[in-house]
C-alpha cells in the first residue's frame, strides 16, 4: 500500500475514534449521575396527639360546628422552609403524610369535641368556628424555629363574635444529618399543639361568655 493511501486511512480511522468517543461520553455522562432524592415522610402528629381517654368526657354544656379549615396556597405536602423574610423553599425529599390543614383540623377536633367536651353541632344553625393556616414552615433565620400561624373566626347566624390570629415558635434542636430532619419535625409538632390549644382557650372562653347568666341591672 502506498504511503498515501495509508496515511489517508489512518486519518478516516482517527475521525471514527473521534466520532465514537464523543458519542460515548453523553451515555458515561448518564451513567454517572447521582442517585434521584427519595422523598421521606414526616407526621407531626405522634408527638402532639394526646392519649386516647380512658372514660367519656363530661359534656360542658358548650356546643359549636368545627367549620372550614384551609391553609394558604404555597403550603402543601411539601415542608416549606423559609430563608427569609420574603422567601419560602422546598424540601424536595421531606414530605408531610397528609396535608398541614388536615393535622390542623383533626388537632382542634380532638382537644375541643374530646378533651374538653364541647358538643360537636353537624347541621342547623350553631357557633362555627373557621381557621385559616397561615404558616406552618421551618424558619431559618434568625433562629431556628417551627413556626405555625393560624387565623381564625367564631362566629353565628348574626355576628362575628371572635377574630384572631395565633403564632407559636419553637426551638429546633441543633442536629445532623437524618436527626435534623426529626429534630425539625419534632419543634413542628410542639408548636401544633401549643397553637390548638391556643385557639381551644379562646374559643371555649367565648362560648362560656355567651352561656353564663346575666347579672340583673341594679
Amino acid at each position: 500500500m502506498s504511503l498515501p493511501k495509508i496515511l489517508q486511512r489512518t486519518r478516516s480511522l482517527a475521525g471514527a475514534a473521534g466520532i465514537a468517543s464523543l458519542s460515548f461520553a453523553p451515555a458515561c455522562a448518564l451513567l454517572s449521575k447521582s442517585e434521584p432524592n427519595i422523598p421521606r415522610y414526616f407526621s407531626p402528629e405522634t408527638a402532639s396527639a394526646p392519649a386516647a381517654p380512658t372514660a367519656p368526657m363530661p359534656e360542658s354544656g358548650l356546643e359549636m360546628r368545627l367549620g372550614v379549615v384551609k391553609a394558604d396556597g404555597y403550603i402543601k405536602d411539601k415542608i416549606v422552609h423559609r430563608d427569609s423574610t420574603y422567601e419560602v423553599g422546598y424540601y424536595e425529599e421531606r414530605l408531610w403524610t397528609d396535608k398541614p390543614e388536615a393535622y390542623v383540623r383533626r388537632a382542634l377536633a380532638r382537644d375541643l369535641f374530646d378533651r374538653r367536651g364541647v358538643r360537636e353541632v353537624v347541621s342547623g344553625v350553631g357557633t362555627t368556628l373557621d381557621v385559616d393556616v397561615v404558616a406552618f414552615e421551618e424558619v431559618m433565620k434568625p433562629r431556628h424555629v417551627g413556626r405555625i400561624e393560624l387565623t381564625y373566626v367564631l362566629y353565628d347566624d348574626r355576628i362575628v363574635r371572635l377574630s384572631r390570629s395565633i403564632m407559636v415558635e419553637r426551638p429546633i434542636a441543633d442536629a445532623k444529618g437524618d436527626a435534623a430532619a426529626g429534630a425539625a419535625v419534632q419543634a413542628m409538632a410542639d408548636a401544633l399543639a401549643a397553637a390548638v390549644d391556643g385557639v381551644a382557650d379562646a374559643t371555649v372562653a367565648e362560648l362560656r361568655s355567651e352561656t353564663a347568666p346575666s347579672k340583673p341591672a341594679p
